[in-house]
Formats: C-alpha cells, sequence, structure tokens
C-alpha cells in the first residue's frame, strides 16, 4: 500500500546511510528499497532563536505538530551532574517527543502498528488517540502489566507475545495497518533530537551525555541534534555520548570492543532489545563523539534506583541505568544524564527491588 504523507514543512528527503539512495520523502517508507536498511531524513535547518516551544517547532520538518505538551522538560542539577527529567513528558517517557513528529507527518485514516516493550507503545497509543487514528501495539508478554493496562485503556489494540523478538518480527508482518516502528522510524529521531536543542540552549556547553542505550533512538536522536546544534553553531564541540546497554544485550559494546555477552539482565525491560535494526550507526555515532558504552546488570540496576530515590526521582529501572555510567566513567566537564522513563507506572515494583519487600 503507498501512503502519501502529509504536512510537510518544505522538501524532505529519505537517504539511506548504507547505500546512498535517496528520494524525495513524499510517501511513507520504513526501508531502503534498494538495499533493506533503515532511511533517515534530511531537510533544511532552522535555527532556533531561543529557547520556546514555538522555536523548537520550527526545526522540525512538519507545518503543524501534534503535541500533547511534550518536551521543554526540566533540567536539573545535584551535585557534580545535571540530570534531564525526560520521565515527566506527558506518558512518562521521551518516547513523546519521537511520535509527536512521526504520527504528524501521518493521514488521518490508517491502522499504526507498533512493537514495544512498554514506553514506545504506551505513548504511541496516546499520540493515536488524540490524532484519531487506530493502534495496534505488539508486547512481550514480560512487558509490565501497567504499561499494557494503560495502553489498552487509550485504545490501542494490545498483542501479546511470547518474546520482545516475535513482538517486532509479528508487527513487521501484520499487513493490514502500517508499520512504523520507533526503531526504524526517521521522523522519529529527528523529534527526539530536540533533547539536544534544548540542552544547547540552555546550557550552552556540554562535555558528556549518559543515556540508556536499546534501539538506539535516544542514542542517534542526540547525537543528530548535538552534530547540527554544532553546525549551526548553538554550541562549539559536540558532546561525548555515553550509552549504557543491558547485560546481555550489549550489542554496541560488543561491536566497539569485540566481546561476547554477558549473563542477561531482567530488570531494564526497555533496552533488553533484539538487535538494533541501526546498530551500526549507533555504534559509529558513538566513536564521532569520543564516548564509549557501559554495560550494567540487574545489581546495578537495583543500585541505580536507590541512587535516584535518594535524590528524588523517581524513575524505571531501565532510566537507574545512567548511575552505573556515573559511577564508572570518568566524566570531566558538564556532564547531563538523560532520566528517560517515569516510576510511577511500577511502584509496587520499585518498592520491592528497592526495600526487598
Amino acid at each position: 500500500m503507498t501512503l502519501n504523507l502529509i504536512n510537510m514543512n518544505g522538501e524532505v528527503t529519505y537517504k539511506c546511510p548504507r547505500c546512498g539512495f535517496t528520494t524525495e520523502a513524499n510517501t511513507w517508507l520504513i526501508k531502503c528499497p534498494r538495499c533493506g536498511s533503515p532511511l533517515d531524513v534530511d531537510y533544511d535547518l532552522r535555527k532556533p532563536k531561543e529557547l520556546s516551544r514555538r522555536e523548537l517547532t520550527r526545526i522540525l520538518p512538519v507545518k503543524e505538530q501534534l503535541s500533547l505538551g511534550e518536551g521543554l522538560t526540566p533540567l536539573v542539577k545535584r551535585g557534580d551532574y545535571y540530570f534531564k527529567l525526560e520521565y515527566l513528558n506527558p506518558t512518562g517517557s521521551f518516547k513523546d517527543r519521537g511520535w509527536s513528529l512521526a504520527l504528524s507527518v501521518l493521514r488521518n485514516d490508517v491502522t499504526v502498528v507498533e512493537d514495544s516493550s512498554g514506553n514506545a507503545g504506551l505513548s504511541l497509543a496516546a499520540y493515536s488517540a488524540v490524532k484519531g487514528i487506530r493502534a495496534r501495539i505488539y508486547v512481550p508478554k514480560t512487558a509490565p502489566e501497567a504499561k499494557k493496562r494503560l495502553m489498552r485503556l487509550l485504545g490501542a489494540n494490545v498483542v501479546e507475545v511470547a518474546t520482545r523478538a516475535d513482538a517486532s518480527s509479528l508487527a513487521m508482518s501484520f499487513t493490514e495497518g502500517v508499520y512504523v516502528g520507533h526503531s526504524w522510524n526517521p521522523f522519529f529521531i529527528h523529534g527526539v533530537k530536540l533533547i539536544a536543542y534544548e540542552l544547547a540552549l540552555e546550557l550552552g556547553s556540554i562535555d558528556n551525555v549518559i543515556a540508556p542505550l536499546g534501539n538506539g533512538t535516544l542514542t542517534l536522536g542526540l547525537y543528530l541534534g548535538f552534530k547540527e546544534a554544532e553546525e549551526l553553531k548553538l554550541i562549539k564541540d559536540v558532546p561525548r555520548i555515553i550509552a549504557v546497554e543491558a547485560s546481555g544485550y550489549e550489542w554496541a559494546y560488543s561491536m566497539l570492543h569485540n566481546t561476547p555477552m554477558g549473563v542477561k539482565a531482567t530488570l531494564p525491560d526497555g533496552i533488553i532489545v533484539p538487535q538494533p535494526p541501526r546498530l551500526t550507526q549507533i555504534v559509529d555515532a558513538i566513536r564521532d563523539t569520543g564516548g564509549d558504552v557501559v554495560v550494567v546488570d540487574d545489581e546495578g540496576v537495583i543500585d541505580g534506583l536507590r541512587n535516584s530515590i535518594r535524590l528524588g526521582f523517581i524513575i524505571e529501572p531501565t532510566s537507574a541505568v545512567v548511575f552505573k555510567a556515573l559511577k564508572e566513567v570518568k566524566a570531566n566537564g558538564t556532564t547531563v544524564a538523560i532520566l528517560t522513563g517515569s516510576g510511577l507506572k511500577l511502584s509496587n515494583e520499585l518498592f520491592r527491588l528497592i526495600y526487598g519487600e
């Protein structure tokens, strides 16, 4: 099915980072038709004049943005480090930024299909409800019950399957809707990149950014946003990106350091993913910034949750992985940790993990 895109502001093109294929972005494509790789999108940059919702919206390639009030999240300092509170977005995660843009280019007469461990599906359900379109979301049975209930509450058709890999495979093969999977979706990453713009406009100079790494939309969004901010002279240099992966799913770490996988973690469900489709891009981005990858196990997650509570941050286990990096990495200069998802959806689980009750 050919799906024409709408609401474009200026000329937008698809570009394949692997084989160089380019074409005008006037229809929906999820893969390069030549080599099957994930596509990027490209358009003329617009420099924001100030840190405001209006100016940040101008950066995006759409005339009118679908919004629930995402973005402009607080940046707070605790001791030597800054924390970007992405868990205070409308549905409790940074994924709201991606869907705000990604759904803005689609018509209202489609069924969108996604695979998710929780936050991406919940966010898509909310933005689909506001847009007035149907959402079909494949989730592993191990996804948090609270998140699955919230997806259904928002009207999504939630399909539970055995594993995260099964969710991805079945979502991509469903033919009665449009697969918009966030790990493949090039518009999603451009929505996420506004985190970097906000940090650049607020801090001016940043040396290190630490963030969880699963499918890589956050890592690539930060990298893209900082590269653009550097080009627009909002910052002098792109900060080092320190990504944090779950043990047993350390795809980028293994590629960077040529090591085998560790014992599989179970707690940071948001970054327990099959091999990311943009893995090569992720590794290239980390290398380009002089960054690295830290691997965290379940014990490290629990330690991170205890640290976060002491600082007043009610975050989910996936977000808590950044504390391992803050402890391990020598982060000189201005360092920002991205707290990605809210723990309010998992209060019972958090109490058990932190206090053992």
